[in-house]
Formats: C-alpha cells, structure tokens, sequence
C-alpha cells in the first residue's frame, strides 16, 4: 500500500515530508529549479513512488522547460527566474542547477518558506555551507542533500551485514569506482538562442558561451568542483 512515507522513501525525497501536516490522498505540489538530465532521474524516481504534481519549473534552457511543461500534461508554468517559482503555492522544490548556484537558490526557496530537496553538494564552496546551514537552522524548513546512494537496498545490506558483526573484525577496506560516464552526452546538439547564457552564469565571472562549459560545467572551478564534489561526496 502506498503511503505518503512510502513515497519519500523510495524516491530519497524526504525533504517533502513538508512541516505542515498532510492528509493520506495530498498531493505534494513541488516546483523544479533546473530541469536539465539530472532532474529528469529524480522525477523519474517521483513518479514510480505516488502522487505528486510539478507546480512549476525555471530553467535558463528553453527545451528544457519544454520537457517538464510536456511531462506535467501542461499544467507546470515556466520561468527564467526562480524566484518566480517560489512565489507559487508549492509545498517544496527540487533543485538540480550547477553547483554555483544551489546556495542562491536553496537559501531563497528556505526564506519562502519551502522544503528543499538539494542535490549534491549542497554547497559550491566550503565557506558557502556556513550561510545555508545558518538559513535552515534559522527557519521551521527541511532540508535534505541528494545523496540517494546512502539509502540505496545494497549499500543498506553492507552496513547491516557489517554492524551486525557477520563479518567478524574488519582490518582492511578497499573501494573502487570505475566510472567513464558522459563521453558521448549530451546526444542533442546544443540550440544556443535557446539559452539565456548570461543567466545561467549567475554568480561566476563573466565568460564568453562555452558549450563545452554549459555541458560539462562540473569539471570547471567557476561551477563546480570536479569528481571530488561529484561522485566521491557518496
């Protein structure tokens, strides 16, 4: 039987367990900040879970809009500006944006007075993690990190099967992540009057249109910080 916590669960969105009290048949109404590739795998994710609707969605990319204006049968309004997003009648949002830009968002979408489900890393600076923690420890709103692996079934099993003494006294651990992802993504070329690119750079240093920034902007500093920020946060 599916139940409101049955959905945050399998989802990992446990952010929109909103602070206000909902009943059994709510619908979470969510608005999306960056429907880019990532935020198609957590609404694919939301949708095998339950009920939820998509209010609302900002993104600097036109056909990016598009998609999650077509996946929500056309009801989702779309926006360049996210804050317009959370003057909504929305419960929560997710965000997917470059890491440059989670605190903006995060920290505004807080002051709004909405949950938050934030991919990872929360923050694109140490120094940055300081001003979000002190926004959600400051408001009655949840905030939840995108680290999905750590509620994912096998990496539950190992923790068990380890705290549970099976393996007796563990000496040595050796992990490995053979990963060579992205090398022919992303499939469609890029329509740049389609995007707002001065937009998209919001807070980094003004630069000249990069596709190959725009598409793989976790390997540049003014963005992201590399795999270090990307896949080893797991």
């Amino acid at each position: 039987m599916l139940t409101r916590r049955s959905f945050l669960v399998t989802t990992g969105l446990t952010a929109l367990a909103s602070t206000r009290v909902f009943g059994a048949n709510d619908t979470i109404r969510v608005g999306v900040l960056g429907a880019g590739h990532r935020m198609k795998g957590l609404l694919d994710a939301a949708d095998k879970a339950g009920a939820y609707e998509i209010v609302a969605a900002c993104d600097v990319y036109g056909p990016n809009r598009d998609a999650i204006q077509q996946r929500s049968n056309g009801l989702a309004t779309t926006h360049l500006d996210y804050r317009e997003v959370l003057d909504k009648d929305i419960d929560a949002v997710i965000i997917a944006s470059p890491d440059h830009w989670h605190l903006a968002m995060a920290a505004d979408a807080i002051q709004a007075g909405k949950d938050v489900y934030l991919e990872k890393p929360v923050t694109h600076t140490i120094e940055e993690g300081a001003t979000l923690t002190h926004a959600v420890r400051s408001s009655k709103q949840i905030l939840q990190c995108g680290m999905q692996q750590r509620s994912w079934t096998h990496f539950r099993d190992a923790v068990d099967l380890i705290q549970g003494g099976s393996l007796g006294r563990v000496v040595q651990v050796r992990t490995y992540w053979w990963q060579n992802y992205g090398r022919n993504w992303p499939a469609k070329p890029l329509d740049q009057q389609a995007l707002d690119w001065k937009r998209w750079l919001g807070s980094a240093p003004d630069q000249p249109f990069s596709d190959e920034k725009f598409n793989r902007w976790r390997w540049y500093w003014n963005f992201g910080g590399g795999a270090m920020t990307d896949l080893f946060t797991h």
